[in-house]
């Protein structure tokens, strides 16, 4: 992989069908309700501001949307959860091939809005997660946005998960940083395995 990480990073397609998933190198997915910041949080990551386009509609993300980083590996946005509107049966066939046909598939990180903490959609995919022995963390999205009681109850629920978790923000650099090393550990690891076969 190249010494400069999230150096080169480029929107490369959108999987609407399982046919589209691809396969071919490591994939980090990102997973969370509507408007929980996956998408924000990966132009973060690779500092490109314009690379996933954020919808301020709920809702509207429909597929899984792949950005190639350093030629290396995918991050991928998956569609929001927990909206009226979305096809929930397309969802369900999309995510499951993702989820359980992927050889490549590194990690999947759990969105959560930092301020609402895990709502009953939230619990229901980590302990899905979990059973299926799909390496998952937790992130907890906007937590600059925390008052003080609020942040009390992140850090009793940061407790209880059972997952290792991040906190992550629009101004916390180093927060970003430590994301992006977990990523490139999973991506490497994920590589010499597939390398050992």
């Amino acid at each position: 992989m190249p010494d400069r990480t999230f150096s080169k990073a480029r929107f490369l397609k959108s999987a609407f069908t399982p046919k589209d998933i691809l396969t071919d190198r490591p994939s980090i997915l990102f997973l969370g309700r509507s408007n929980v910041g996956k998408s924000t949080l990966i132009n973060s990551l690779c500092r490109n501001k314009t690379l996933m386009k954020a919808s301020k509609t709920p809702g509207r993300t429909k597929m899984i949307n792949y950005a190639l980083v350093d030629e290396a590996f995918y991050l991928c946005d998956a569609p929001g959860y927990g909206f009226a509107s979305f096809e929930r049966e397309h969802f369900g066939s999309l995510m499951d091939a993702f989820l359980q046909d992927n050889g490549f598939l590194a990690k999947v990180y759990l969105l959560v809005d930092a301020r609402r903490l895990l709502l009953p959609a939230d619990e229901e995919f980590l302990k899905y997660l979990v059973d299926k022995g799909i390496p998952c963390s937790i992130v907890f999205t906007k937590v600059d946005k925390l008052g003080k009681s609020e942040r009390h109850f992140l850090n009793l629920e940061k407790e209880k998960v059972g997952v290792s978790v991040f906190e992550v923000s629009s101004t916390d650099t180093e927060a970003i940083e430590r994301l992006r090393k977990d990523i490139l550990a999973v991506v490497r690891e994920k590589i010499a395995g597939r390398k050992a076969k």
